[in-house]
């Protein structure tokens, strides 16, 4: 069983980077109604000294000023701390998701790269979702952490003063913290899973509306497509508008609470000045912060819409990975049986088409056999990609019989069966043996070593940090070429009986492309290969396939 992702596991990854963004955060929110408070009560309180002459000599202007300076610093710098830490941690959130996602979705499904996941618009889907899931630390848990802090710094401070003053601000601080942000949870919560599926909506017009652009103009169907699209827009417009208004709503109530807060401060406040048991000043003092409270408070308005997109966006990853555990959520494969050696792989009559594509590979009949190879060539767009996935078990053929071992390839659980190495790639901002242990956690260093020898990248590897090379994300510090062969190494590690590779020797030269088909061929003695290449190659005993 594979571990679904829960909410409350996110701030573990980065534990250190989290916390430390918190207690900056915790000291800038601090600093800043501190001196607003300290302000407010040095500059009432020099004034009263000023008023008395005996008092103007003695009273000390050099301690509260410095006081004030060092709570400007802190303010500053604990802010742009906060800031560079908190945005490290959420990039770094992001990085470890995109790993954890992938990783599942190699052990699960029969592709070890994007493209298990179905289609493009699942990758823009997944894509997104992933980055809702940050929305749980940034708006829900760092909130809710530093406004109880910061209230709680507070209610002691008003003790320390008056008990009293405590006593009084108590309960309508209770109402700006925990009332009024409870009175937007289940609206935030729905408008957030409203806004998820207008945001999936929206990306699925816009996608549709440029992958049709073709066919729409021919077939006069652009306007149509268009007025669609406009309309997907506007739908997600009016979910935006319609959580700013319930965030401006419940702005509005915490600001009147805050002030009936006040009222309660002034109100008991009063009274102890008269009787000399608290100053002017540090009334003021007291007013001034608790009107800065307000800063802490503002973000647990929209703090359950934030909430409400990461639970929408950990579900749907969760359904796409098949980890919930649920009843209804059994993988439909489960109770299929896996094909067992010897393979044997058919086409007949064959043809399938991308929707929204012109054309599409057809006619096509292959019979393939344990230990067999079969190259696939044709000039660019004729199809061979569109081949590959139906041949992956992610598209459907639009007619004609696939056959593994004879019966239907749907008939079968393929999860580990087929490897496809596709065109689109995944290189992760991890060393090189973390990128290829995504395939399998428990390789060794010599298995690591073995597959980069046979993708040609042995060399190159011992040339630079070894397994420790640093490939940058999305694979930035290596050549399109180097990207592809690792990815094709990762896939090898997964050991499938069928594989299907996309343009394996790009970029390669002869000498290399070679190399890299002997290992092929010996990794894949007892299975299938099929090879997509628009180079010639001289492969003895393969069979062909020409798309033309």
């Amino acid at each position: 069983m594979l571990t679904p992702i829960r909410l409350r596991n996110l701030l573990r990854s980065r534990q250190a980077n989290w916390s430390l963004a918190l207690l900056l955060g915790s000291l800038t929110l601090f600093s800043a109604i501190a001196l607003l408070a300290t302000s407010g009560w040095f500059i009432t309180a020099s004034a009263i000294a000023g008023l008395v002459l005996s008092s103007s000599f003695t009273f000390d202007y050099f301690r509260p000023a410095a006081l004030i300076r060092l709570f400007a610093i802190v303010r500053t710098a604990g802010r742009y701390g906060e800031r560079v830490t908190s945005h490290h941690a959420t990039l770094s959130l992001l990085k470890d998701l995109r790993s954890q996602v992938f990783s599942a979705l190699t052990l699960r499904k029969a592709a070890v790269n994007q493209d298990s996941t179905g289609s493009a618009a699942t990758m823009h889907r997944l894509v997104a979702d992933i980055d809702r899931l940050d929305r749980f630390p940034l708006q829900f848990i760092a909130p809710w952490f530093w406004a109880c802090l910061i209230i709680l710094a507070y209610w002691i401070f008003a003790y320390w003063l008056q008990p009293q003053l405590a006593y009084a601000v108590t309960p309508a601080l209770l109402v700006a913290l925990f009332i009024v942000p409870a009175l937007g949870f289940w609206r935030g919560r729905t408008l957030a899973l409203t806004d998820v599926q207008a945001a999936e909506l929206r990306r699925e017009h816009f996608l549709e509306s440029l992958s049709l652009l073709t066919s729409l103009t021919l077939w006069q169907g652009w306007q149509k497509q268009q007025a669609d699209t406009l309309k997907a827009d506007e739908y997600y417009q009016e979910q935006h508008y319609q959580q700013q208004q319930l965030i401006s709503l419940l702005a509005l109530l915490q600001q009147l609470a805050l002030a009936a807060s006040l009222g309660c401060l002034l109100w008991f406040g009063v009274p102890l000045v008269s009787a000399s048991l608290i100053n002017v000043p540090w009334l003021l003092a007291a007013a001034l912060a608790l009107l800065g409270i307000h800063e802490a408070l503002v973000p647990l308005a929209g703090s359950f819409i934030g909430l409400g997109q990461s639970q929408a966006a950990r579900d749907r990853i969760n359904q796409l990975m098949q980890v919930n555990g649920a009843p209804n959520d059994v993988d439909e494969d489960a109770d299929k049986p896996r094909p067992s050696a010897p393979f044997q792989l058919q086409t007949q009559h064959l043809y399938a088409r991308i929707p929204g594509a012109l054309n599409g590979p057809e006619h096509i009949n292959i019979d393939l056999h344990s230990g067999q190879v079969l190259l696939v060539t044709g000039a660019s767009g004729i199809g061979k990609t569109t081949l590959l996935k139906v041949l992956a078990n992610a598209l459907a053929p639009s007619s004609g019989d696939y056959l593994i071992n004879q019966r239907p390839a749907s008939t079968w659980q393929l999860d580990e069966c087929i490897g496809y190495l596709p065109q689109q790639l995944d290189i992760f901002d991890r060393s090189l043996a973390g990128n290829l242990r995504l395939a399998d956690p428990k390789a060794s260093d010599e298995q690591l070593w073995q597959v980069l020898a046979d993708v040609a990248l042995a060399d190159w590897a011992r040339a630079q940090n070894g397994l420790d090379t640093a490939l940058g994300e999305y694979g930035a510090q290596i050549s399109g070429g180097q990207a592809r062969r690792i990815a094709l190494a990762r896939l090898l590690l997964a050991q499938r009986p069928i594989l299907l590779v996309d343009e394996p020797f790009a970029g390669l030269d002869s000498v290399s492309s070679y190399q890299v088909l002997a290992a092929l061929r010996e990794r894949q003695a007892n299975g299938l290969l099929i090879i997509v290449s628009h180079h010639e190659m001289d492969i003895p005993d393969a069979q062909r396939l020409h798309l033309s």
